[in-house]
């Protein structure tokens, strides 16, 4: 799967310096499962180590998979800076999410923050769940999220850059600022052709992605085709539940 990110300069520092993600409330939840777990943890799109280092940190062994060069780099960096205990509990590899080979397997594989929403065809997704089925040990389980669809920012998006990160200063004194837009939707497919652009010293740098969004039916069915079984879906980090207006839609199985 070709990185939608690697194009743009320093992505891995732009993408760090978004208070928009450094402020999700996901950490606490996935260290959590981590440590229940009692096992060996793989993160599927790990990025610069949001959610990896967290986990390694209170003890967990982890793995983080990426497409993704320049986040790699930048979450290797990061990863070098911790001490040694921990380096020696974390590592992160380039791979598809479709179709890595890792020869083992691990007690919890978590796919944080969109992993799946990435995946904007029947045939992929199914891919990656098998795929996971195969890399989970016995009553070993997967947790993901997606976020609970509002179409009213969907069809109101018309086209319009809109700010998300006001100007601020990078580490290395340039200038960054951030806007959204939904530049079409395409309807019978559910999936929302969008574009981050990001304003660095003024220059601007377009992420163009699509993301295909998912009901709950829709993923209990999924889930089913690819030999999964439904444990728990919670509408927020809370674990509140699945209901109108939540902002999640968080997702716990195991092999059927």
């Amino acid at each position: 799967m070709t990185s939608v990110y690697d194009h743009i300069p320093d992505f891995g520092l732009l993408y760090d310096s978004v208070p928009l993600y450094q402020e999700r409330k996901d950490v606490d939840f996935y260290v959590a499962e981590a440590i229940a777990a009692k096992g060996g943890v793989l993160e599927v799109g790990c990025g610069t180590g949001r959610i990896l280092l967290p986990i390694a940190r209170t003890g967990s062994s982890i793995v983080g998979i990426d497409s993704s060069r320049q986040m790699l780099a930048r979450c290797r960096a990061k990863l070098a800076a911790e001490p040694a205990d921990v380096r020696a509990r974390a590592r992160v590899e380039s791979h598809d999410m479709r179709d890595f080979k890792l020869g083992t397997k691990f007690s919890l594989i978590i796919a944080p923050f969109r992993v799946l929403q990435h995946l904007t065809t029947i045939d992929d997704q199914l891919r990656f769940l098998e795929n996971v089925a195969r890399h989970l040990a016995p009553q070993g389980r997967l947790i993901f999220d997606v976020f609970n669809p509002r179409f009213d920012r969907l069809v109101g998006g018309g086209g319009v850059e809109l700010e998300d990160t006001p100007e601020r200063r990078l580490p290395d004194g340039r200038t960054l600022r951030r806007a959204y837009r939904i530049a079409r939707v395409r309807w019978l497919d559910q999936v929302s052709e969008s574009e981050l652009i990001y304003y660095v010293d003024g220059k601007r740098y377009v992420q163009a992605f699509e993301m295909r969004w998912y009901l709950t039916a829709e993923l209990r069915h999924l889930l089913a085709r690819a030999g999964f079984q439904l444990l728990e879906m919670f509408g927020d980090f809370a674990r509140g539940p699945v209901v109108d207006g939540c902002p999640e839609i968080i997702v716990m199985a195991d092999r059927a």
